[in-house]
């Protein structure tokens, strides 16, 4: 569900976060909090309420009262891709980072250290890091920086460097601060209720641009039971496949063409990936339902012709053999492995 805040930089580097707001009252202050408080404070926040049913909207009225450079809009809802289009359509910022409304940053001086790097380098993107922590603000765990990765610190990337080495998989929004020239006419699809940050930046990557690597975990990344990723739905599993189509297209649209076999493997891993979904314990009753609903059968077979497009890459059994067989053999290894670790034979 959409939650977005917009903050505007007011002054020659201006920048534009983007947060749609969506019944998330008791986290909304602490989130805008860590903005205002940051050491960088020549910026505008742009507070976008998503047609919020509880007390949100109301918040956003009541807090911008206490400062100047928060401006607040109300809209329907229609979802995190709509409420980031709306804000982006409105930003007036030379850049645009994003920040979900239950969800805050850690350090006072997140923009400073942002802005910061992609000015002295001129760079039209800048990605940190985040920390996991619980619906109270107490810390999770921390995913771990890889020592690769800090390597990476120092230098001018490109994007298929961006993709493959430093995102690794992690498509988090929230996570880069984004030169607006280099968005241009790209927004969030808004049929997409789920990963659309995913192909939104697919769809970005295509586009070659100069990267930056910024290894502080700045962001707190909240995790709530009642967040989409805990709750099982269809159209959520439905987006998820979509991407498929997404990076096979785009495997043949890229500037850098080493992104080809990069979009390609991941076009069809997709499927094995989300397959592995479909298998654990969330899905695996209505497998039955949603082998029909989301066409499986039919989705196995379109991958799986992808695959003689990068020859020689070795790609898991699940890909080779039917939707039913594929998810057989994800619960054979998990119940596998709570055997062994059940036994103390694995950790």
């Amino acid at each position: 569900i959409g939650r977005t805040l917009n903050i505007e930089f007011i002054d020659w580097q201006l920048a534009d976060i983007h947060f749609p707001i969506y019944n998330v009252k008791d986290y909304l202050k602490e989130c805008i909090d860590s903005v205002l408080m940051q050491t960088f404070r020549n910026f505008e926040v742009l507070l976008i309420d998503d047609g919020s049913t509880d007390l949100s909207g109301e918040l956003c009225d009541k807090i911008s009262l206490n400062d100047s450079r928060i401006r607040v809009f109300h809209k329907l809802n229609g979802g995190p891709s709509s409420t980031r289009n709306y804000g982006i359509d409105r930003a007036l910022g030379e850049y645009i980072i994003f920040l979900d409304s239950d969800d805050y940053w850690i350090d006072k001086d997140t923009l400073s250290l942002l802005i910061e790097k992609a000015e002295s380098e001129n760079l039209d993107v800048v990605r940190g890091e985040f920390v996991n922590v619980d619906a109270k603000g107490k810390q999770l765990f921390t995913p771990d920086l890889l020592e690769g990765n800090l390597n990476l610190k120092n230098q001018i990337l490109s994007s298929y460097e961006m993709m493959k080495y430093v995102m690794n998989g992690r498509f988090f929004s929230w996570l880069f601060l984004l030169r607006k020239s280099a968005i241009g006419n790209l927004r969030f699809d808004e049929s997409l209720k789920y990963q659309e940050d995913i192909d939104f930046f697919i769809k970005f990557f295509s586009k070659d641009y100069r990267c930056g690597y910024f290894p502080v975990q700045f962001y707190a990344y909240r995790q709530r039971e009642s967040s989409l990723v805990s709750t099982p739905c269809i159209s959520n599993l439905e987006n998820s496949f979509t991407l498929c189509d997404v990076f096979h297209e785009y495997a043949y649209k890229v500037e850098d063409k080493r992104l080809t076999s990069y979009y390609l493997y991941n076009g069809i891993m997709m499927y094995y990936w989300i397959l592995g979904l479909l298998a654990s314990d969330l899905y695996i009753k209505q497998y039955k339902e949603l082998e029909q609903k989301i066409s499986l059968i039919d989705l196995r077979k379109k991958v799986h012709s992808w695959i003689k497009e990068i020859p020689g890459v070795h790609f898991p059994l699940h890909l080779y053999v039917s939707p039913y067989l594929g998810i057989r053999l994800y619960r054979l290894r998990w119940w596998g492995g709570r055997i062994l670790r059940t036994l103390k034979i694995i950790k």
